[in-house]
């Protein structure tokens, strides 16, 4: 009985503390102030994007990869012919012909 009472207690003091409660209002012209930072947001980077979005810049980026990618290719190409002298080939060949061993290659030192 007496925990009743006091959970009723508690409602009753909630439900008082709403009594003469008003609606928030808003400071005068915030929708206007919100508004004019949107449209100077909107200006900034709609200007960028419809630039970059335009075909004639989207086609150019485009080519000037396939260019950069297709001279990569080129230069990876006379590169690997200029290597391909005979003094290069027999180094290459005396590396491979070394005798490495790893930690791993255990030795029995019994016979």
């Amino acid at each position: 009985m007496m925990e009743d009472e006091y959970i009723n207690k508690k409602i009753k003091a909630a439900l008082e503390s709403l009594d003469n409660i008003q609606r928030g209002e808003p400071r005068p012209f915030l929708f206007t102030r919100i508004e004019a930072r949107i449209r100077n947001e909107r200006n900034m980077w709609s200007k960028i994007s419809s630039f970059v979005a335009t075909p004639v810049i989207a086609f150019a980026c485009i080519f000037f990869v396939l260019i950069l990618n297709a001279s990569a290719f080129l230069i990876s190409n006379n590169s690997t012919n200029s290597l391909s002298q005979p003094g290069s080939e027999l180094a290459t060949a005396d590396e491979y012909s070394q005798v490495s061993s790893t930690l791993y290659e255990f030795e029995n030192p019994k016979p």
